[in-house]
């Protein structure tokens, strides 16, 4: 019988923590405990609160809680350091799980894989639904182009695995789950369900992809990691296809058309070929765009 411990990191989460585990809770596929790591919230025990109001002993819920922030990652690591389960889920407190979206992954579960991933739903403040694939087939060697798995919830992690790669990097800015897939692929199999069933909502008061440096930061780190593996000849290719991909980051996660128009000039003069001319000409009108919103803005 395979075992799964659920993961769950929390800041300030008390309007949507609760809509996390129920999520947990109504899995067709029993996990045999939640985590929850408090990382340190100032909201006077609301989060706290929050959670221990799920206890009603349907689903053991273990509830750490930290004095300091340490960050998402941070407590990631201590809560998986705790589970009982062999293979560990993670969730975002702000996030939610189809009620078959274990049951999918342990079917895909074999000896020579270390992670299992799905899908995921993105819901914006209208109602409006995106997927993550949408209808691509995935392929876990372009993990060095992009973070093409997504984001943590979507993940169910061997716990040997986890341990023997050391979790995540606690001293990456941003980007930590993407540094940790590549070191899961590394390391092991990894299986993909094609199934939406990881649910990503917009109503979280925190995300780090909003936090323009630390997004900016990380991924120049994570770029350099990936670079530092490879010949000269690949890695001068990969250098514009990351100048690329980082001006797309910076327009369409962290909302700053800083330094992203070069990049996308010179992608549209000479495609790097793992892009499109047209996807640099929506950058270059999208970052224009921002730009004019935020001189707008400044004008007011």
């Amino acid at each position: 019988m395979t075992t799964i411990s659920v993961v769950i990191p929390a800041r300030n989460r008390a309007a949507v923590i609760g809509r996390a585990i129920e999520s947990v809770k109504t899995q067709s596929f029993r996990a045999m405990e939640i985590i929850v790591v408090d990382d340190g919230s100032d909201d006077d025990g609301a989060t706290v609160a929050a959670v221990q109001a799920q206890m009603d002993g349907t689903l053991p819920i273990h509830l750490i809680t930290l004095e300091k922030r340490g960050g998402a990652p941070r407590a990631r690591n201590i809560g998986a350091g705790v589970a009982k389960g062999e293979w560990i889920a993670l969730l975002d407190s702000d996030d939610a799980w189809d009620p078959e979206k274990l049951r999918e992954q342990v079917k895909l579960i074999d000896d020579d894989v270390g992670a299992v991933f799905t899908d995921t739903l993105f819901e914006d403040p209208g109602g409006q639904r995106t997927t993550k694939f949408a209808g691509q087939v995935i392929d876990p060697a372009d993990l060095v182009f992009t973070n093409c798995l997504g984001g943590c919830s979507a993940a169910l992690i061997r716990r040997e695995a986890f341990d023997a790669i050391g979790g995540f990097d606690e001293s990456l800015s941003s980007c930590q789950d993407w540094d940790l897939w590549i070191k899961l692929h590394d390391h092991g199999g990894i299986r993909i369900s094609p199934l939406p069933l990881t649910l990503y909502y917009f109503d979280g008061n925190e995300r780090i992809s909003r936090n323009v440096q630390s997004v900016v930061k990380g991924h120049e780190s994570l770029y350099a990691r990936i670079i530092a593996r490879m010949d000269e000849g690949s890695a001068r290719k990969m250098r514009r296809f990351q100048s690329f991909h980082l001006a797309q980051t910076k327009v369409y996660f962290a909302n700053t058309a800083k330094g992203a128009f070069a990049p996308a000039l010179l992608n549209l003069i000479n495609p790097h070929p793992r892009t499109l001319r047209r996807s640099s000409l929506h950058l270059l009108w999208s970052g224009l765009k921002l730009k004019m919103e935020m001189m707008g803005r400044d004008q007011r």
